[in-house]
């Protein structure tokens, strides 16, 4: 599972105008929450700020690189909830493995990387009487956020066992809504299971492409029927470089459900939020949320500092001088083992 850190990559973005987006969380998720920081301004790094390219966002720019780069995408809330689309790169610091990069290869606000999303439901037994609402909820959107031509997504169901419905990543949304459209409950969650699968798609469509790999999760997170564990699928998951969006669909009357923390901690490690889908309004909005922080996020790319092929993990940590401002992105990588 252990993969090269260092990729080429040929990105080919079409940026759109930067701004600041006015659009809230309808429920801020604790589990992401990073504190606001600031950090004295001898601690900046004018060498890295100043050579960053920040990409224009008026037309379309290609960037070719071959080099060691780990590639991080960011989304960054207020403390009222709302996306902020518009910071630049010298108002943010990163270090890797408490360090900083002599340099960062790229920075983009409000990124046009093309999404790769797996869509993972659980259609066991315990949701039966809300599966018809999950599907229509799950069409609309994927209808709605994929660019024909640009961006892809494949249906994973997990019951009992684990179905990957289609074969291979699409863009053909009416093929998409068939498929989930024909999904039927029944047997148990094997909701670890489905994550490690779906990581492993999103490893293998990212090889040699710059993408955001996403992976969607509806369930109540109350894993029965899993052969891996939380920390193989956690794992798994930050090894694709995916980020995780839980929708929590527990019953309204569990005051203390089980699968919460589980949502919360697999979605904090990789940059993802918890989104409340527990009665069947909920789920448009979930839904919406999620395509309003997929148009505010950032990309960038930098060589990591001392790399070491020891098959590590590494610390990723992203700070904004910018008070109030919760940054939510993956907590780290594996180094490349020789």
């Amino acid at each position: 599972m252990n993969k090269i850190v260092s990729f080429a990559i040929v990105l080919s973005l079409t940026l759109t105008a930067a701004g600041y987006s006015q659009d809230r969380l309808p429920i801020r998720p604790e589990s992401t929450t990073e504190r606001p920081s600031t950090f004295p301004r001898e601690s900046r790094t004018p060498d890295i700020r100043s050579s960053i390219p920040e990409l224009p966002t008026d037309r379309e720019f290609t960037i070719s690189k071959q080099v060691d780069e780990v590639n991080l995408i960011l989304s960054i809330t207020d403390s009222k909830g709302r996306f902020v689309s518009d910071l630049t790169a010298d108002e943010l610091k990163l270090l890797d493995n408490h360090k900083s990069p002599e340099r960062w290869n790229y920075f983009q606000a409000r990124t046009n990387l093309p999404l790769h999303v797996i869509l993972a439901i659980d259609v066991s037994s315990s949701i039966r009487a809300r599966l018809h609402f999950e599907q229509q909820a799950a069409s609309t959107f994927l209808k709605r956020i994929l660019r024909d031509g640009t961006d892809k997504a494949a249906i994973i169901a997990f019951g009992s066992t684990v179905q990957q419905k289609i074969a291979g990543m699409t863009s053909d949304a009416n093929a998409l809504d068939a498929t989930i459209r024909s999904l039927q409950a029944n047997g148990e969650t094997a909701m670890y299971d489905a994550i490690i699968l779906a990581s492993h798609k999103l490893h293998e469509s990212r090889r040699n492409t710059g993408i955001r790999p996403i992976i969607i999760l509806i369930t109540d997170g109350d894993d029965t029927a899993s052969k891996a564990t939380l920390s193989e699928a956690e794992e798994a998951a930050v090894r694709s470089e995916a980020t995780i969006f839980a929708l929590d669909a527990n019953s309204i009357y569990e005051t203390n459900p089980k699968g919460r923390p589980v949502l919360e901690k697999l979605t904090h490690q990789t940059g993802g939020f918890v989104l409340a889908a527990r009665e069947n309004a909920d789920l448009k909005g979930a839904f919406n949320t999620i395509e309003k922080i997929l148009r505010s996020q950032y990309a960038l790319g930098y060589p990591p500092p001392d790399l070491e092929a020891n098959g590590s993990f590494r610390s990723i940590e992203v700070t904004s001088s910018k008070r109030a401002l919760r940054i939510h992105a993956r907590k780290g990588y594996y180094a490349p083992i020789k």
